[in-house]
């Protein structure tokens, strides 16, 4: 690896993914496999015949450079049409849908790969992208809208994850004449579609507009298409499906938007735990806040039936919470009412909000109650302090952990004994022990928040959080079988599959009971998987002897956050397997470069063997992994 200084330079890049592909592959995964690999034989074409290069592959996904935004966005049009014609042409279980976003950026070079704002907003506009759909940048819009007859949507300004500016984009319309089109043409061959031009014109429109080479327009008709619709298949709502939509702070004061996102944060957390309801994720519905949006539009786009939205205002040590609850699917308000407390019943309050909202669906929905109102009451001091460290817990960084494990600390100063403080606090200092590098600090850590867990439990045995806590408490002493019955009670309290259950049950030499975890989780949330979720489904992957499928795992992974530490030390190891030792010294350099600490034990926390993982989890292990870990060169 040299010194030199990077190069950069302007690209329009394509990214692009399968909709809805972890939930093919758990009900059929060689069927999917055989539908992804003509699929992708028909986007590589595609991007080949308009001069785009493809530099990076991971499972299902492909992000490709281009020289011309134009070029890419026929490319895109391309597949999206001739993917049309493929199912229109095949069974059911064998046609694909798939979402594309397309942005203009600076990009760094580094060998054959591209980083950089220039691609990561390129994949965050296309994971906001509909099912068959083709996102753009309105920078990468502007070059091509008077050069193309394509019709544009402007969707304004959109919040992405893990970008900090709103990104305005437009849609592309492609219409049901491309629909047409295509099906028309999925019994003919390649000659006897050179003569159908309709394709062609609905493109460009006749004659070509100026500056559209005769080889572009050709290259429409040609092999295309990664990404498939189902034009005549409406996607199935779940009747129990809601999003709650961010708060919005009425305080005048921008400073107090905390109130706000902590609300929003709890009483999202306390739906989830009703029986048989789907709630939308947080940081699929942030990109609404501050954005009043019709609740038709919302419940379209985020797939829901149900929309609640609501508002804070506080004076003094008093709240008024207000919110209303709409049925997405006919935009009738089924209700709307106002909760007025004081700050120390706050918790109080989300729990009359989500009892309301279960009453008004009308269902058999079991709340599942956090803690009783009295023993999450506090004094208003204490309250603030827990919703400013609420609105960290949306991130896993070690600077929102130091955080919240400060803020907690001070909520227990002014009430010792707060159970929500305590619980909390037992959380994060458990979370944040594997982090030390400092033997005696990570052991306090670890023993603190032991200590918190069971004082909790004996007041309140029904805290779902403990329970997380504890399962991780109980892996670090080596013992396994605490760890996954602390775990196992936390998904009974909580209803919800965990990623450290399925964890353990790696190192408990259970690879494919995991996998139906990881892939659940997945499924919950297929637009938003955490690195973490794509790091250790990789890592599964890997254990099974799927090298290729590990890194296209751990590829992805880094495609959401590129910061994350074991994401290359598992690139390193793989690449290593592989004997690809030059992406594997690229991934060792950027492990040293994140973490000049980094070492055996804080790079392999969640791989090393317990006492009671079976041999062949251990043989693997000593064997195998830790020769890998050695040869790549990582530091012990």
């Amino acid at each position: 690896m040299t010194d030199s200084t990077p190069i950069s330079k302007l690209a329009a890049i394509l990214a692009a993914d399968v909709v809805g592909f972890s939930l093919k592959m758990g009900e059929n995964e060689y069927l999917t496999l055989k539908n992804l690999k003509a699929c992708r034989a028909i986007v590589d074409s595609a991007i080949k015949n308009n001069q785009g290069r493809i530099f990076t592959t991971a499972g299902d996904s492909v992000i490709a450079e281009f020289a011309s935004p134009v070029n890419a966005i026929v490319a895109a049009v391309e597949f999206q049409k001739n993917i049309m014609a493929r199912n229109a042409s095949c069974a059911e279980e064998d046609q694909m849908q798939f979402r594309v976003g397309l942005n203009l950026g600076d990009v760094i070079v580094e060998g054959d790969n591209l980083y950089g704002d220039g691609v990561n907003v390129a994949a965050r506009i296309e994971s906001s992208a509909e099912a068959g759909g083709i996102h753009m940048s309105a920078k990468f819009y502007e070059e091509v809208r008077r050069k193309l007859d394509l019709s544009f949507e402007s969707l304004g300004d959109q919040q992405l994850k893990n970008i900090s500016e709103p990104i305005s984009t437009y849609r592309v319309n492609l219409g049901v004449e491309g629909t047409k089109a295509a099906k028309s043409q999925s019994s003919s061959t390649s000659s006897s579609a050179k003569k159908e031009p309709s394709l062609l014109a609905k493109l460009f429109g006749t004659p070509l507009k100026k500056g559209i080479s005769a080889s572009v327009a050709v290259a429409v008709l040609a092999v295309g298409g990664y990404w498939g619709i189902q034009q005549d298949s409406k996607p199935s709502v779940n009747p129990l499906s809601i999003a709650v939509l961010p708060f919005t702070n009425l305080t005048g004061d921008p400073a107090q938007s905390y109130v706000a996102d902590g609300m929003t944060s709890r009483v999202t957390s306390d739906l989830a735990r009703i029986q048989d309801a789907v709630v939308v994720d947080e940081a699929r519905a942030v990109k609404y806040k501050d954005k009043p949006t019709p609740a038709l539009q919302v419940g379209k786009e985020l797939g829901v039936r149900f929309i609640l939205q609501g508002d804070v205002q506080r004076s003094a040590d008093k709240v008024l919470i207000t919110a209303k609850l709409t049925d997405a699917s006919t935009n009738k308000q089924l209700w709307s009412d106002s909760f007025e407390g004081e700050m120390s019943n706050l918790f109080a309050l989300q729990n009359q909000v989500t009892t309301r909202i279960s009453a008004s669906l009308g269902n058999r929905m079991v709340l599942v109650a956090a803690s009783e109102s009295e023993l999450r009451k506090a004094n208003p001091q204490a309250a603030d302090l827990i919703l400013r460290a609420r609105a960290e817990s949306q991130s896993s960084s070690l600077d929102s952990l130091n955080k919240r494990d400060h803020l907690l600390r001070q909520a227990l100063v002014q009430e010792p004994n707060n159970v929500a403080a305590m619980s909390a606090l037992s959380h994060t200092l458990i979370m944040l022990a594997p982090r030390g590098i400092e033997q005696n600090l990570r052991k306090s850590r670890f023993e603190e928040g032991y200590e918190l867990a069971l004082k909790v439990k004996e007041i309140d045995p029904n805290d779902r959080t403990i329970y997380m806590a504890l399962g991780m408490y109980f892996r670090e002493k080596d013992d396994l079988a605490s760890a996954i019955s602390s775990m196992e009670k936390y998904i009974q309290l909580n209803n919800k599959p965990h990623l450290t259950h399925a964890n353990l049950l790696m190192q408990s030499g259970e690879p494919k009971r995991a996998q139906e975890i990881y892939k659940q989780i997945i499924n919950s949330d297929p637009l938003n998987p955490s690195e973490i979720l794509l790091n250790t489904y990789g890592r599964s992957y890997f254990f099974l002897g799927d090298v290729d499928t590990a890194i296209q795992y751990y590829l992805k992974a880094n495609q959401v956050n590129s910061k994350v530490t074991s994401n290359w030390v598992n690139l390193a190891v793989a690449y290593t397997a592989m004997g690809e030792t030059e992406k594997a010294a690229l991934a060792v350099a950027e492990v040293k470069k994140l973490n000049p600490n980094a070492n055996l034990a804080t790079n392999t926390f969640v791989f090393k063997p317990m006492s009671a993982s079976p041999q062949s989890y251990k043989d693997w292990y000593e064997k195998k992994y830790l020769p890998l870990y050695r040869k790549a060169g990582l530091p012990e």
